[in-house]
C-alpha cells in the first residue's frame, strides 16, 4: 500500500477512512465556530483528539474540562460527551476514531 496524503479543504468526514483503505482508524477534521459544539453523544470506542486551534471545553459524563490548542485529548468509551467552543476564534480538531466507527468499517 502506498501512503495516502490528502489536504482536508473540499473534503467530507472521514477525510481518512475506507475509500483510503485504512485498515484500522478514520481521521476526521471538525471546526466549530465561536459558540459551536459539537452534538451531545455517546459511542462504545474511544476519541482521541489534538486541539490545532482555539479553545474551548470537552464536556464529559457531567464535567467540563478546558482545552485549547495543542491539547492531546482522550475521551474514553461509552462516555456521554461533546466539545464546545468557548473562545473567540474557530475551535479545530483532529480526531482519530477506529474504524468500525463509520458504516461499512
Amino acid at each position: 500500500m502506498d501512503p495516502v496524503i490528502k489536504n482536508h479543504e473540499g473534503q467530507t468526514n472521514p477525510i481518512l477512512g475506507p475509500d483510503d483503505g485504512v485498515p484500522n482508524y478514520v481521521m476526521l477534521y471538525v471546526q466549530h465556530p465561536p459558540g459551536g459544539s459539537s452534538a451531545h453523544h455517546t459511542h462504545p470506542w474511544e476519541h482521541q483528539a489534538f486541539i490545532v486551534e482555539g479553545s474551548g471545553i470537552l464536556w464529559c459524563d457531567g464535567k467540563e474540562y478546558p482545552i485549547k490548542q495543542g491539547d492531546a485529548v482522550l475521551v474514553p468509551p461509552g462516555s456521554e460527551h461533546h466539545f464546545a467552543n468557548t473562545g473567540d476564534v474557530t475551535l479545530s480538531r483532529v480526531t482519530v476514531n477506529p474504524l468500525s466507527s463509520v458504516a461499512g468499517g
